[in-house]
């Protein structure tokens, strides 16, 4: 439960930070989540992942509107495998899906070079622990 606390307000920040990012003919709001979902801590990038549907799903259930506009919100999610090579694949394919916001990466080696791809797309990034 207490995981689920902490995500709520992750996930209402990122809805008020991309409040801009709604526009009138815009009604799903793409959110990315990229953290280890393979390999040998696989369990701590699953976990991150099942607070970030949790938080998503509560803000669908609650009929969430931006700008008066009501949203709905849609988690993509990709393993990076705790690999720079791979995180930085999964931070392109996060980009290429036009997604509004990432949650991730876990690690600070995947993170690192995958947060310059978003960075230079305009796409804001929250890691829960890089």
């Amino acid at each position: 439960m207490q995981r689920k606390t902490k995500m709520i307000p992750l996930a209402g920040a990122i809805a008020f930070a991309l409040a801009g990012a709604a526009s009138a003919q815009e009604q799903v709001i793409r959110i990315g989540h990229v953290g280890p979902i393979s390999g040998p801590i696989a369990h701590l990038g699953k976990d991150n992942e099942n607070g970030a549907r949790m938080a998503i799903d509560e803000l669908n259930a609650k009929g969430m509107t931006i700008g008066g506009k009501k949203v709905k919100f849609e988690l993509l999610a990709e393993d990076d495998g705790a690999d720079p090579k791979q995180g930085t694949a999964a931070a392109q394919k996060l980009v290429d899906a036009k997604v509004q916001g990432v949650i991730g990466h876990l690690n600070s080696g995947t993170t690192i070079p995958a947060s310059k791809i978003y960075h230079d797309a305009g796409i804001p990034q929250i890691s829960p622990s890089a």
